[in-house]
């Protein structure tokens, strides 16, 4: 199915991508992430949407580099016994999506509370601060009107959802003014439960082979 490599199924890779300190490069079926920089650098990685032969085809790549293969499906059940080229099931992420519209709302914050974006290298830093000491962060790209965010920091505790709400908040509102209708995140499989409580739709499941 051809069609689907240019859907905006994993048009939301090359941001992100960015959120992490890596690059993403179109190929004919999907991206390949390169490792970037830092601390716990990560290897070349080829992402695209389960698609069969095409994924086959990624796959034998991969493993010709010694690179990883995520595949991007909305049942995971497709892949849960395969092994394409002979790679390794590592491990399995969930993709969520959120309206920008849905999320960009009023938050009643803590008093003497402030948001704030920074614009850092490769994407937009979010921060929450109460009496000036730094409570939550998160991180938001946005790439050819693709919407990708991710939370950094939270503290635990009943305050715990109204400040990733704020930061939910932040993020969606600088994303539908740089044209972006949804947010993409990706998050464990443990951890999406509670964010689909509170508006956010897992949009497929995230694949890797290793």
């Amino acid at each position: 199915m051809p069609e689907q490599h240019n859907t905006p199924a994993i048009g939301w890779i090359p941001a992100w991508a960015d959120l992490q300190g890596r690059s993403a490069e179109a190929m004919d079926a999907g991206f390949v992430v390169e490792g970037g920089t830092g601390e716990a650098p990560q290897g070349q990685e080829y992402v695209t949407v389960w698609a069969g032969g095409d994924a086959e085809e990624l796959a034998a790549k991969a493993a010709g580099k010694g690179a990883g293969l995520t595949l991007l499906c909305a049942d995971p059940g497709t892949t849960r016994d395969l092994a394409p080229g002979g790679l390794t099931r590592v491990s399995e992420r969930v993709l969520l999506m959120a309206p920008t519209a849905e999320l960009n709302t009023g938050v009643e914050l803590p008093d003497n509370s402030q948001v704030a974006l920074a614009p850092m290298e490769t994407y937009d830093a979010v921060e929450i601060t109460v009496f000036d000491r730094p409570v939550a962060r998160g991180r938001v790209q946005v790439r050819d009107d693709f919407a990708a965010v991710a939370i950094t920091e939270v503290p635990e505790g009943p305050e715990k959802q109204t400040f990733e709400r704020g930061l939910f908040a932040a993020m969606a509102e600088e994303a539908f003014l740089h044209g972006a209708e949804y947010l993409h995140m990706v998050v464990e499989p443990d951890a999406a439960a509670p964010y689909e409580a509170t508006g956010w739709t897992t949009a497929g499941r995230l694949v890797s082979f290793g």
